[in-house]
C-alpha cells in the first residue's frame, strides 16, 4: 500500500508515494512527461513485495507537488537539486535510481554529479545527456523526431492545446502511445484538474536549451548502468542508445520490442530486468 507524504527540498514541495519496508533497500523511480509518480507502478509494487523501500516523487511542476512560476526554476541544475535533497531527507542514500523519459535526465545528471548517492542506475528511453545535444545539432532524423520540443517554445500555444477538452491530447498520447486502461488515463485527468499541472510541465522543455551540456565537459557515469530501450520509440531513435551506453564505466543494454513506455507496454519484463540489475548491485555502497 503506497503511501503518500510531502518532502520539503527547499524552495518546493514534493509529492512522494513510498512503500515496502523502511529497512529495505532503496529504490527511486522519476517519471517523464507527461507522467505522474505512478509511472513504475507495476514495477514498485512488485518491489515493495520483494523488500525493496520503493519511493516515486511527482517530480516539480507536475501532480500535487509545488509549481514554481518562472521557467528558471526549472533549470536542470535544480531539478538535480530536488533529487539530492529527497534521498538525504528520505535518508535513502544510496538507492538505485531509475529515470524514464525526463525522469531519465535527471537520473542521468544525479548519477554523474552525486555517484555517492547511487547504488545503481536504470536509465528507461532516455538518451545520456551529451549524446542528445550532439543528436539535435547533428542529427536532422533526431531534430524532426524532437518537433514538439520546439513547439513547446513558444508561450501559450501548446497550454492552449494541451489544455484543451481536459487534455485530452495528453490522454490520447498516454492510450495510444504507452498502452494505459481507461482507468489509468482517468488517473491522470483527476490530477490534470490542480491548475498548473498541465502547463508548468513545459516550462521543463523551455528551460532545456539554458542547461544543455557543452561536449568537451567531463559527463562520464561511474556507477552501474543498465539501459532498457523500446526499439520502436517515436520520440528518441534507436541510435541515441548504444552511443549513450559508451558514456559509462560499467552498462548492459537491453532492447524491448516497445515504443516509448517499456515499462508500460512491457510490465512484467522490465520488472525481471530491474530485480536482475538491483540483485546483482546490492552490495555496491
Amino acid at each position: 500500500m503506497f503511501q503518500p507524504q510531502f518532502v520539503d527540498v527547499d524552495d518546493v514541495l514534493l509529492h512522494v508515494e513510498t512503500d515496502g519496508p523502511e529497512t529495505g533497500p532503496a529504490a527511486l523511480f522519476l517519471h517523464g512527461w507527461p507522467d505522474l509518480w505512478f509511472t513504475f507502478e507495476p514495477q514498485m509494487t512488485a518491489l515493495a513485495e520483494r523488500g525493496y523501500r520503493v519511493i516515486a516523487p511527482d517530480q516539480r511542476g507536475y501532480g500535487l507537488s509545488s509549481k514554481p512560476a518562472t521557467v528558471a526554476d526549472y533549470r536542470m541544475p535544480r531539478l538535480v537539486k530536488d533529487i539530492v535533497l529527497l534521498i538525504e531527507r528520505q535518508k535513502a542514500a544510496p538507492v538505485h535510481l531509475v529515470g524514464h523519459d525526463w525522469g531519465g535526465a535527471v537520473a542521468w545528471m544525479v548519477a554523474i554529479e552525486r555517484p555517492d548517492l547511487v547504488r545503481s542506475l536504470t536509465i528507461v528511453n532516455c538518451p545520456h545527456p551529451q549524446v542528445f545535444a550532439h543528436a539535435l545539432t547533428h542529427r536532422p532524423t533526431q531534430l524532426m523526431r524532437s518537433w514538439y520540443m520546439l513547439a513547446f517554445q513558444i508561450p501559450g500555444l501548446a497550454e492552449t492545446i494541451l489544455g484543451a477538452r481536459g487534455g485530452a491530447v495528453l490522454a490520447a498520447l498516454l492510450e495510444h502511445g504507452a498502452g494505459l486502461s481507461d482507468a489509468d488515463v482517468d488517473r491522470h485527468r483527476a490530477v490534470w484538474r490542480h491548475p498548473g499541472t498541465i502547463h508548468r510541465p513545459l516550462f521543463w522543455y523551455r528551460a532545456l536549451f539554458r542547461t544543455m551540456r557543452t561536449p568537451e565537459a567531463d559527463l562520464t557515469v561511474r556507477v552501474p548502468t543498465q539501459i532498457i530501450w523500446g526499439r520502436r520509440d517515436g520520440a528518441l531513435g534507436r541510435l541515441l542508445a548504444e552511443p549513450s551506453a559508451a558514456r559509462c564505466e560499467e552498462s548492459e543494454l537491453h532492447w524491448l520490442e516497445t515504443r516509448h513506455w517499456p515499462h508500460r507496454e512491457e510490465p512484467r519484463r522490465v520488472t525481471e530486468l530491474l530485480e536482475a540489475w538491483f540483485a546483482r548491485h546490492a552490495d555496491r555502497a
